[in-house]
């Protein structure tokens, strides 16, 4: 594994531009909430290499944090991510969170040094040309969530924000804030649309912000003419209490 400093820590990886773009991503993370507590329990679904995790640390240090990667590759470099920086309070799961308990297929970029960015158990948007499979395990979020408060839930899953939204619709009320990334395909609308999303967040009483992702950092340059061809949609939605 490679190494850059990031925040004061160290950050492995073993794919440079990536780790890059993800560093300049959460650089530009909209500061949208102060979490309650001096220890504020943060989910993060879609952790990747754990470049968001430090970031919290840094805001947060007594902050805990579950985190969900279920790329193996991507989830072996988080976890080194934890345990060569020696930070306390981070429970690390290799796992997708979906609206069920089981072992599923993964698509995408899968490989040691692979861009693990639109990788995803969601196959319209993950199984393209040149793309590669193999199986995860994959778990219901609302039992995380059912006994405890939140402060805040990232969900930044590659087109499987709607099953996992539905699946903790009645633990929502449990969350403080919310982080969302919709992933939208022609082909995936029926199951995952922003505006089904959207009807479920407001049931719940968030206020909600809305922004469309174009930037170079939402997908790897390498997609873009898939992302063309399967009129690819990104949008954030920023959720508070």
């Amino acid at each position: 594994m490679k190494r850059m400093k990031f925040r004061g820590f160290d950050l492995f990886h073993n794919n440079q531009e990536a780790a890059e773009s993800m560093v300049r991503q959460i650089d530009e993370f909209p500061s949208f909430f102060t979490p309650a507590g001096d220890r504020p329990l943060i989910v993060d679904c879609g952790a990747n290499i754990g470049v968001s995790v430090l970031e919290w640390k840094t805001r947060w240090p007594q902050a805990e944090i579950i985190c969900f990667e279920p790329d193996p590759f991507a989830f072996e470099i988080l976890q080194a991510n934890v345990d060569e920086n020696d930070i306390a309070g981070i429970e690390c799961i290799n796992a997708a969170v979906s609206n069920c308990d089981d072992t599923v297929d993964f698509f995408g970029d899968l490989s040691p040094t692979a861009d693990a960015r639109g990788n995803s158990l969601e196959a319209a948007w993950a199984d393209r040309e040149g793309s590669s499979q193999t199986s995860v395990r994959c778990t219901k979020l609302s039992p995380y969530l059912t006994d405890r408060d939140v402060s805040f839930l990232k969900l930044d899953i590659e087109g499987a924000e709607q099953r996992v939204i539905e699946e903790i619709a009645g633990c929502l009320d449990r969350v403080q804030a919310l982080y969302v990334e919709v992933h939208e395909t022609d082909e995936s609308l029926a199951v995952n649309s922003l505006a089904s999303i959207e009807k479920t967040l407001l049931a719940a009483g968030f206020t909600i912000e809305k922004e469309p992702r174009y930037s170079e950092h939402a997908l790897p340059e390498s997609l873009d003419e898939w992302r063309e061809e399967a009129n690819a949609v990104l949008t954030q939605l920023l959720c508070w209490r």
